[in-house]
């Protein structure tokens, strides 16, 4: 498929500096749609690639994905196609908690945060007290990254990687 190898590129850049290219993301939206093109699949892609970037833009609205993780997850959503770009988002998800919670574990965040977060969920359905459960935004105000902020298109594109070893197996 022609978006994993750049999706090492995108995965590396955004580990190390939380930035995803242009240069590379619209290749690949491009090469996607070409290639949905060629196979006479452009509906399930393009709903592939709307359900992606809508997710995600979403989560950008929150303050918690760039621009870079919405074009990147559009182009992957191309080459996926609706249904496998659904089970892409899913697992590209599971590995970012996954990464966060290991991340406030090593920080020493994690019991506080749990403990802030669930006794508010307790206080909301328990007691019926609202605006309890602290959701934080992230501030985007500036350059810097929270403590244990994940990089989330390095996620996407460890989860097409399992996503196309999926398709190779079965």
């Amino acid at each position: 498929m022609g978006c994993l190898l750049p999706s090492l590129y995108v995965a590396y850049t955004d580990a190390k500096s939380y930035t995803i290219y242009d240069k590379v993301t619209f290749p690949i939206l491009l090469a996607g749609l070409v290639n949905a093109l060629c196979c006479s699949n452009l509906q399930e892609a393009l709903l592939g690639c709307v359900f992606a970037f809508g997710v995600l833009f979403v989560c950008a609205i929150a303050g918690g994905v760039g621009g870079g993780d919405l074009k990147y997850a559009a182009g992957l959503g191309l080459w996926f196609g609706f249904y496998d770009t659904v089970g892409l988002m899913l697992a590209a998800t599971i590995i970012g908690a996954v990464w966060g919670t290991v991340k406030l574990l090593r920080n020493g965040e994690l019991k506080a945060r749990y403990r802030e977060f669930f006794t508010g969920v307790c206080l909301r359905v328990f007691c019926g007290v609202k605006g309890a459960v602290p959701l934080q935004k992230v501030d985007g105000a500036d350059d810097s990254h929270p403590a244990g902020a994940v990089p989330f298109g390095t996620c996407l594109a460890a989860a097409s990687w399992v996503m196309w070893a999926k398709t190779v197996i079965i």
